[in-house]
């Protein structure tokens, strides 16, 4: 598997605000609007090029206090999602992973959040009809990744270490027949690192062939380093690479894309 890191932060300039500002709700939708503008600068976050992939990565608690305004960047379905939440801190980072994530994508596209074309499949994969992108999106607790790429498909997936779940008792669940045995073989915190990535990497190629439940983790015998070819139920994808991708601490993830994708920039994007 390929190991993807991320480079590390520049400083960014000093915005001037704008008039008008003082007015409450302007300000906080100004605030927000500044600071995602200068986090994107600094990245010099711009749209990948043909066969390559950018991912972002960023953690919601930087950018907890613009929870607010931040829902002005979202649609309505987006927003009767998030009314959903029963949990307040579940729906802020339902809140802030949307509307950052159309902010990544209208800046690869010269697009306000809002006018994004962000769509879904009946089966839950993202889509960007016209624009020759594909994207997906993960989170984990309170942290985000974001892919985008020049592909026509894409998919990443980012899970917590150590996990809150009996991993043990989902072997049979993530793993394919052909890997349980090494798995369980493996002392009880490399095993649990091997699940979680197992499940990553397997995850990310769901999301790539947009097969949502129609194909479940332990039906793929994964084959490092070689592409993997779509399921039955996704023919007529292309066949995908798994590369892990190297993220902070207590973090594991993998990001699956076309064979031909010859470049993955990570970027952390971090609150100004």
């Amino acid at each position: 598997m390929h190991n993807l890191r991320l480079p590390s932060e520049r400083p960014a300039p000093m915005a001037t605000p704008a008039a008008g500002s003082d007015r409450p709700a302007h300000a906080l939708r100004w605030r927000f609007e500044v600071a995602a503008d200068r986090a994107f600068d600094r990245l010099a976050w711009e749209r990948p090029r043909e066969h390559q992939v950018r991912v972002l990565v960023f953690d919601t608690m930087g950018w907890r206090q613009h929870a607010t305004a931040a829902e002005d960047w979202l649609d309505c379905r987006e927003r009767m999602r998030a009314a959903r939440f029963r949990q307040s801190h579940d729906r802020v980072i339902h809140v802030l992973a949307h509307a950052l994530w159309r902010k990544a994508i209208g800046r690869c596209m010269n697009l306000e959040p809002l006018d994004v074309p962000l769509g879904f499949t009946p089966l839950g994969q993202p889509v960007l009809p016209g624009t020759g992108l594909a994207t997906s999106l993960s989170h984990s607790g309170r942290w985000v990744a974001i892919a985008i790429g020049a592909t026509p498909i894409v998919g990443v997936d980012i899970e917590r270490l150590p996990c809150d779940l009996a991993l043990d008792d989902m072997l049979g669940t993530i793993c394919h027949e052909d890997e349980v045995g090494a798995v369980a073989a493996l002392p009880p915190g490399e095993r649990e690192s091997a699940i979680l990535q197992l499940w990553t990497r397997k995850e990310a190629l769901l999301k790539a062939f947009g097969v949502g439940l129609t194909a479940t983790p332990a039906s793929i015998r994964l084959t490092p380093d070689a592409p993997m070819e779509p399921p039955t139920c996704a023919r007529g994808q292309p066949a995908c690479l798994i590369r892990d991708i190297h993220l902070p601490p207590g973090l594991v993830g993998a990001l699956a894309a076309p064979g031909d994708v010859t470049c993955v920039a990570m970027h952390a994007l971090d609150h100004a």
